[in-house]
């Protein structure tokens, strides 16, 4: 069963990461143009909403394997909230561009990790 409902969330992988790069767009485009930004923490966002409704519940019942993997998926998915929260686009810094690059790379990790947590679920 908690697997299930893993699954069931993993299926939207490809929505939550391009939810993960327009974050990352309209960041930048509010660092251009010096507006507001709404932050969003990784509890609140589309994609860690569902994740603390659908697998944290359920994580200490899922294989040991499968929970490392979970485990490491939140730890990147709030890494990449908490760089883009250390930048004011209505104040921007020259330390900007290594933050939006950081944030980049922990996309693109989560995304692998996604489909690593995809693929072994599948097995399981």
């Amino acid at each position: 069963m908690p697997l299930t409902r893993l699954r069931e969330l993993l299926n939207e992988t490809a929505m939550f990461i391009s939810h993960h790069a327009i974050y990352i767009s309209q960041l930048e485009r509010a660092i251009k143009n010096c507006e507001d930004f709404a932050h969003k923490t990784c509890h609140e966002c589309n994609f860690g909403v569902k994740w603390d409704s659908m697998v944290v519940p359920v994580k200490d019942k899922l294989p040991e394997e499968v929970r490392a993997l979970v485990e490491e998926i939140e730890k990147i998915h709030c890494e990449f909230h908490e760089v883009s929260m250390q930048i004011d686009p209505k104040n921007p810094q020259p330390s900007d561009e290594e933050k939006l690059n950081r944030m980049r790379k922990l996309s693109d990790s989560l995304f692998q990790k996604l489909l690593a947590l995809k693929r072994l679920v599948k097995e399981e």
